[in-house]
């Protein structure tokens, strides 16, 4: 077991990597009551296409299957799992994004045996033809329900405008035409390439101790008799720069007009670490941009032109980036722009120095006092683990941000050409 401290946080991880493969984080803190815990596997709604272990070719599997593998894994033979984890005094869930899917208990007691029962879930596959059916309904519905949430609609209609092949442009879930296309096949399928402890990472924060955790896992999992496997391959995803289609509207009942502009961010090659460091540049610059002590602001909200859904985002990836902005608003092509003006005026032009140093050290003292947080721990080290970095490298990355380094990220990854208009009209 590898031990490693973080002076400038006070923090220590305790790693070690078992003999199938799987990697265990635990972090001990002392006299917090809750225990959180997470099993996560490198799988998510961009993995369609792969090659299974032992296989020579690719095989593609329907829209969706994460989200559906992530459903099914609760239900067992004789019930779900629900029950069984709040009568030990665990609180359960699970959610799948682009790149993974976590399943994950928060514990004030019975902490050991909560892990074991979370490992026998996730490590327990229990797939039929009827139940599969059975769950395509559930999921048809909950699929439908969130193309009944403006937000969620906007983004997605934005990401089909923007992208013509990468799977980010589909919705998670799937849509309820391709849930209806996966068997139990595919799912035992994605299973054992995705599920297998190489491909996965369980993480412990709580006052519990290192040594003793490390033993219970290993004890269990020994017993599983399975050899590590090496890296999955996934296909290339290849994409082309330009953007799809640079207007799509849509019709909703809906209380108030939506827009959102999209823009298709430049790829190129960086490290983990520099990825890492461009995202957070990439949120100063939006928010020396359109934050809410800019006058900017000010303005745009005196005028009525936001409201409280106004937000604004980046995402980079290694085969994907984009940079949203979004709010209902009754002048769309108003707010839209001025939004533009703004970002031309500024783009790798940002000189307020004052205001830039109090971003940084508002953003570290969130980040120090979220570590206060087990949850956050958990889910933010998993994310950057799979990301090649650690949690407790972000400070050391900060510091090597400057105001003259977010304005060059800022230039670099922003084409202003490659823009989405996106809209949704009230009915």
């Amino acid at each position: 077991m590898h031990k490693t401290y973080y002076p400038q946080i006070d923090e220590t991880i305790y790693k070690t990597v078992l003999d199938n493969g799987l990697n265990v984080f635990i972090i001990p803190k002392k006299g917090f009551q809750k225990t959180f815990v997470t099993y996560t596997t490198a799988f998510g709604s961009l993995d369609f296409r792969f090659k299974p272990h032992g296989q020579s070719d690719f095989v593609t599997v329907p829209d969706g299957v994460a989200h559906f593998l992530e459903h099914k894994l609760f239900e067992k033979e004789d019930g779900d799992l629900f029950t069984e984890f709040a009568e030990h005094d665990a609180q359960v869930n699970a959610f799948t994004t682009f790149d993974r899917t976590s399943y994950l208990f928060s514990a004030t007691d019975h902490i050991e045996e909560n892990i074991l029962r979370l490992l026998k879930m996730v490590e327990t596959p229990y797939f039929t033809k009827e139940t599969v059916e059975k769950e395509k309904g559930i999921i048809a519905e909950e699929i439908k329900m969130y193309q009944e949430q403006p937000g969620y609609k906007l983004m997605f209609n934005t990401l089909r405008a923007m992208y013509d092949t990468h799977p980010v442009r589909v919705d998670i879930a799937g849509s309820v035409d391709s849930i209806y296309d996966i068997t139990k096949e595919d799912l035992y399928l994605c299973y054992h390439t995705f599920y297998h402890p190489s491909n996965m990472v369980l993480f412990i924060v709580g006052d519990v101790n290192p040594e003793q955790m490390i033993n219970v896992v290993k004890a269990h999992e020994d017993k599983r008799h399975i050899e590590a496997q090496p890296k999955i391959e996934r296909d290339a995803l290849s994409e082309p720069n330009h953007v799809m289609q640079q207007n799509i509207v849509e019709a909703m009942h809906i209380q108030s007009p939506r827009l959102m502009l999209g823009f298709k961010n430049k790829l190129y090659d960086v490290s983990d670490r520099q990825s890492v460091k461009e995202d957070i540049e990439m949120s100063f610059f939006f928010e020396l941009l359109y934050g809410e002590e800019t006058e900017f602001y000010q303005k745009i909200l005196d005028e009525a032109l936001i409201d409280d859904t106004f937000s604004y985002q980046t995402v980079i990836e290694p085969t994907y980036s984009f940079s949203l902005i979004t709010s209902a608003t009754t002048e769309p092509d108003q707010l839209k722009a001025l939004l533009l003006e703004e970002l031309n005026a500024k783009l790798g032009n940002i000189q307020d120095v004052d205001s830039f140093e109090l971003l940084k050290k508002q953003f570290i003292g969130e980040y120090v006092s979220s570590l206060n947080a087990p949850e956050y721990i958990a889910n933010q080290y998993t994310k950057y683990y799979f990301d090649g970095v650690s949690l407790f490298e972000l400070l050391d990355i900060i510091d090597d941000i400057s105001l003259e380094s977010m304005n060059e990220t800022a230039k670099k990854r922003l084409d202003l050409n490659q823009c989405v208009d996106s809209r949704l009209e009230m009915k």
